[in-house]
């Protein structure tokens, strides 16, 4: 290599030798001190700032600090680089890239390559493609996809990851799959399985993450805590908040719990299930873990769930802890001031937002304001804000508009946000939902046939409102008037127990919410075929009295400050997702069928106290526990709770049989206690589970005995000795059937109960 007098700089240059040696030695802490000041002697030593071996060196230690407190230098290593050119190896040149794509500046990465200053080799794309996909830039990432096929590059699996994440994080989790499924299973990696459950979790796919994750079991592959990250969102997705507490045993059990990334995900899960006192108890767990984004999961959780003014107090003792808010903190902010009405609380933080943070609003933020307004009433003024924002309001923002002004009667601007969204977003249903209500609102019936008629031409269908239940490991979907369910017969049964009880407490159906032209008896049959009292009639007829029901709905909210890409909250430094359905929990009285009152508000979490089963709060439990026959019990207690988890409590007593496995000794006592222990496990391991009128009792010492083993929801693996587990066994009780791989969409697919493997099914109703 030639130095600056015309010589030859060898590589065994005493300086160049001892600064390539400094630098390996502090790649355990990379310091981008360090490294200016290694760089500075080499080249006050005579070392040239073109040789290749310093170039090469100095940038793997810049990469280094991707780990490290601070982000790598993107202008210095280009710097460095271009010291190199025209005679840059691929090396050097795939180590800018890597940098480039991972800093704020991805798109830098791209127009690297275009220069081609190097021959692409086998690590050349998938920095290019991780920076495609924090681009969203499908085109650029098809356009680099063919460039690796073209290269024969394509068929790597690093470079097959980061396709999978690329079309994931695009939208095009089909095509995301279809790559997946080109890996070889024996190929594949942790990062391809991650990949891919990121990719169907991020684009609200809960069913197809829960399969591959079983997919992955199969082939023994032991889950990170990003895999985890993945299967609570899914579980937070469904409403399935069961499941979700069998994966917090596990992740407990593992140590994985520590991670700040499934302390977030646990946080977001629990508030997504209305359970706002478990979110806390997550929040105060994870102390030196919280990450801005467990404050933000936390601020969002308590707003959503209707605690504002609470959400506005953690918030204050985020700033006393002198944490920096992000750009989604305030989006949380904002959003619960909209659910609380705090108009001007709202401006407030929204003024203190661009004044003491220098977060310059983006169009959540606006949109968050127009919401705001348009929730109090104050329509005129949003219409107005709208007109004056900073930024072109979207067809969310407008979305949000129309919806205020059917919620206030507001025809006028209704139709004016109408003829804005023709022109943004045309086919989207809701809007005409939306606007089909206001006409209907202020009786222009006539309007809300030709708007409907304008739908059917142009084929536009509106997404039916489903109502989501959980009960023993299944979720259970329903739609308004659906007779597909095999026990519809007693559902219907119970729907009419529901309406006669309900009218001698003397209720009244408020009609005035059915926004149909129909006849007034008509209306009251729809109210009572809405699909949330079909998943609370179906819930009375399974669950033991006083257990809670947690209804999920499908409609989310149109507020357009919940529309933030799971990208960008990752980018945050954490996991965090905004999309979350309204829920509702109910309450079971014994022996009083259909009186179920509604409970909004988190602090009412505790069941309402009966006398069977007494008062229980759904507490997690941590470690390994059991529920047996409590010795004080009566033979009679005992009989009568035996007789109803064998049989309405739906407990596998198979083993209890003559010649069975936990027959023998044949006494009330181990029966009882085996039956109520099956019961306990498949029904999210709570307190309540554990009831039995007074009958049942938490044990924390396996009371297995010979043969008759009371195994908890993992397996131990007798092998491997009593404290390793097998987490494939959290899903043996958890998961759909799997179906074939290129099948994945489950998009209108019917379910069914595997009593072969207790496997969790989706007794999915089928739309009208």
């Amino acid at each position: 290599m030639l130095d600056a007098a015309g010589g030859r700089t060898p590589s065994t240059h005493p300086a160049l030798r001892h600064c390539v040696a400094l630098l390996r030695l502090h790649l355990a802490s990379p310091s981008l001190s360090a490294a200016k000041q290694l760089h500075a002697r080499a080249l006050r030593a005579g070392v040239p700032p073109s040789h290749p071996l310093l170039a090469k060196h100095l940038l793997f230690h810049l990469a280094s600090l991707r780990s490290s407190s601070s982000p790598p230098p993107l202008r210095y290593a280009v710097a460095v680089l271009s010291r190199v050119v025209p005679n840059t190896d691929p090396f050097s040149l795939n180590t800018v890239l890597r940098i480039a794509a991972s800093s704020a500046r991805p798109r830098l990465a791209l127009a690297l390559h275009a220069r081609r200053l190097a021959p692409p080799d086998t690590h050349t794309y998938p920095p290019l493609l991780q920076a495609c996909a924090r681009l969203l830039s499908l085109r650029d990432g098809e356009r680099v996809h063919a460039e690796a096929a073209k290269n024969g590059l394509a068929g790597l699996v690093f470079v097959k990851n980061s396709l999978v994440h690329l079309y994931g994080a695009c939208g095009l989790f089909e095509s995301a799959h279809r790559v997946f499924d080109e890996i070889p299973v024996r190929e594949r990696n942790l990062v391809s399985w991650n990949s891919m459950l990121n990719g169907f979790a991020a684009n609200g796919r809960p069913n197809e993450v829960l399969t591959v994750f079983r997919e992955m079991m199969d082939v023994e592959f032991v889950p990170d805590g990003f895999t985890m990250v993945s299967v609570l969102t899914a579980c937070a997705e469904m409403g399935a908040l069961a499941l979700g507490r069998r994966v917090h045993t596990y992740l407990t059990k593992v140590g994985l719990v520590e991670n700040s990334h499934v302390g977030n995900a646990l946080i977001d899960l629990y508030a997504k299930c209305g359970g706002v006192e478990d979110a806390r108890r997550v929040f105060e767990e994870m102390g030196t873990e919280r990450t801005v984004v467990s404050w933000t999961s936390l601020i969002v959780g308590l707003a959503v769930n209707g605690f504002g003014k609470e959400a506005l107090e953690l918030f204050s003792v985020m700033e006393k802890e002198k944490l920096v808010p992000t750009e989604i903190t305030m989006v949380g902010v904002l959003y619960a001031c909209s659910h609380c009405g705090l108009v001007d609380d709202g401006f407030m933080y929204f003024d203190r937002m661009k004044k003491e943070y220098g977060i310059t609003p983006k169009i959540e933020h606006l949109g968050c304001m127009v919401d705001l307004l348009g929730r109090a009433g104050k329509v005129e003024q949003a219409y107005d804000y709208i007109n004056t924002m900073p930024l072109e309001p979207n067809a969310v923002v407008w979305r949000t508009l129309l919806g205020a002004c059917a919620m206030y009667k507001k025809l006028e601007l209704g139709e004016a946000a109408w003829e804005r969204l023709v022109e943004l977003d045309p086919g989207h249903s809701g809007d005409y939902v939306i606007l089909s209500n206001l006409y209907a609102a202020v009786g222009r019936w006539a309007d809300v046939h030709v708007l409907r008629k304008t739908m059917i031409k142009d084929g536009v269908r509106k997404n039916p409102g489903r109502s989501l239940v959980e009960f023993r490991n299944a979720v259970y979907e329903f739609v308004m008037g659906d007779r597909s369910h095999p026990e519809s017969e007693q559902i219907y049964q119970m729907l009419a127990e529901m309406a006669e009880k309900l009218r001698r407490e003397g209720y009244v159906p408020h009609t005035s919410n059915v926004l149909a032209d129909i006849e007034e008896e008509e209306k009251v049959t729809a109210l009572n075929y809405h699909s949330e009292r079909l998943a609370i009639a179906f819930a009375l007829l399974k669950s033991l009295p006083g257990t809670p029901i947690r209804i999920v709905k499908n409609l989310r909210t149109s507020c357009p400050c919940m529309h933030i890409r799971m990208q960008k909250a990752k980018e945050s430094h954490g996991f965090l997702t905004f999309k979350s359905f309204p829920s509702i929990v109910y309450y079971i009285r014994k022996g009083s069928g259909a009186s179920a009152r509604p409970q909004l508000k988190a602090e009412s979490l505790t069941p309402i106290p009966t006398l069977s089963p007494p008062e229980g709060n759904l507490t997690f439990i941590d470690g390994m526990t059991w529920c047996v026959a409590r010795p004080g019990a009566t033979q009679e207690d005992l009989q009568n709770a035996l007789d109803w988890a064998c049989g309405p409590g739906g407990a596998d007593c198979t083993p209890l049989q003559p010649g069975g496995r936990c027959y023998q000794p044949n006494t009330l006592l181990t029966h009882a206690s085996y039956a109520f222990n099956i019961f306990y496990q498949e029904n999210g391991n709570s307190d309540i589970a554990c009831n039995f009128g007074g009958a049942g009792a938490i044990v924390k010492r396996d009371p297995s005995f010979g043969s008759c083993k009371f195994l908890d929801f993992c397996c131990v693996v007798g092998e491997l000795g009593k404290d390793a587990y097998d987490c494939r066994c959290i899903f043996d009780h958890a998961l759909a059937e799997s179906s074939p791989r290129r099948e994945l969409s489950m998009r209108g697919r019917m379910f069914r109960r595997i009593d072969q493997n207790n496997a969790l099914a989706y007794d999915v109703m089928k739309d009208q």
